[in-house]
């Protein structure tokens, strides 16, 4: 074998175990986030207990589940009331991402706190408000050819860009995570964080231009003509094209706020069974007849709730009672 093809080998065989490095980290990970959401969603890692005893509970547990899994691959019925939910979910499982896909008791679980980060990361509608700024940066482009508006009009736009940059400036410093990544909530401040650190970089350097080179272009139009306004066209333009990068940015981050509001709200078709819904928030819950509720709480929550889809038979917890809908924590 000669040089070349003893190099080309080696880089091959390395090739390969990078692949199978990659394979392994990533299998490791989805391991670890499975094991931190079943522990979590059991109220967190389970009290110390002599070997022996720990081991006669894992054997009655391992026999319990084999034997509730025997039954339900034995019975023609589950396996058609499974076909059928499969069914009526399909148009859901279909469009959620990955943070809906997350166990459901995880879910509600920590789902006050996840609509908390929400809050927190979008406090106000950031994208709307970004294409508020554009338009108002095009204001100052049609400034040379609007004789309407005198040069003065320049100020009121300045200070009304200022504003609405003022509004997006509630975003969220970039920071550490407070909570670990493999967690639920690690992944939702992971998912919101990304856009939003993106976001607050854009930010930085729109400011930047707007206060060192629009502004002050802006400001010797007091002792100028209304031709160098064009000066302050050609600065309003790349203004525009920093503020459409920016937007972009908005966008990305909107979309995570939607698929960490979707994960915390719809539960159609979940399996709540053995959850504990004392104390937790269940107002605003989407839930159709394929979800399953714990047993008391089934009709609670079917007479504090509202049809919001009739044609889907999606339901929504409601906020506040009347003579057929009570408050989901009465």
């Amino acid at each position: 074998m000669t040089s070349s093809e003893s190099r080309a080998a080696d880089e091959t065989s390395r090739h390969h175990e990078d692949g199978l490095d990659t394979l392994l980290k990533a299998t490791r990970d989805r391991l670890g986030t499975a094991v931190n959401d079943r522990i979590n969603a059991q109220g967190g890692p389970p009290e110390l207990r002599t070997p022996d005893l720990a081991l006669d509970r894992l054997l009655a547990a391992t026999h319990r589940t084999l034997g509730t899994g025997v039954d339900r691959r034995l019975s023609r019925d589950a396996c058609d009331a499974l076909t059928r939910r499969s069914a009526a979910l399909s148009p859901h499982l279909t469009a959620r991402g990955a943070l809906s896909r997350r166990p459901a008791a995880i879910r509600v679980k920590h789902r006050q706190e996840a609509l908390r980060l929400v809050r927190r990361y979008w406090p106000c509608d950031l994208a709307a408000t970004m294409r508020d700024a554009i338009l108002t940066v095009q204001d100052l482009g049609d400034l040379p050819h609007d004789t309407t508006h005198p040069l003065g009009y320049a100020d009121a736009v300045l200070d009304k860009l200022r504003s609405h940059l003022e509004a997006l400036s509630q975003l969220p410093e970039p920071h550490t995570a407070a909570f670990a990544p493999l967690d639920y909530l690690g992944a939702i401040e992971a998912a919101l964080a990304d856009p939003a650190e993106r976001l607050v970089g854009e930010l930085h350097s729109i400011r930047e231009l707007l206060e060192e080179e629009l502004a002050p272009t802006i400001a010797t139009l007091d002792t100028a003509d209304r031709s160098s306004l064009f000066g302050v066209s050609t600065v309003a333009q790349d203004l525009v094209d920093d503020l459409a990068r920016g937007c972009e940015e908005a966008d990305a981050l909107a979309r995570a706020v939607a698929e960490v509001e979707r994960a915390s709200n719809d539960f159609v078709g979940a399996d709540l069974t053995n959850v504990q819904l004392d104390g937790l928030l269940l107002e605003g819950i989407l839930w159709d007849d394929t979800t399953l509720w714990p047993p008391p709480w089934e009709p609670r929550v079917r007479r504090a709730s509202l049809l919001c889809n009739e044609e889907e038979g999606i339901k929504v917890v409601a906020a506040e009672g009347s003579n057929s809908v009570v408050h989901a924590e009465a």
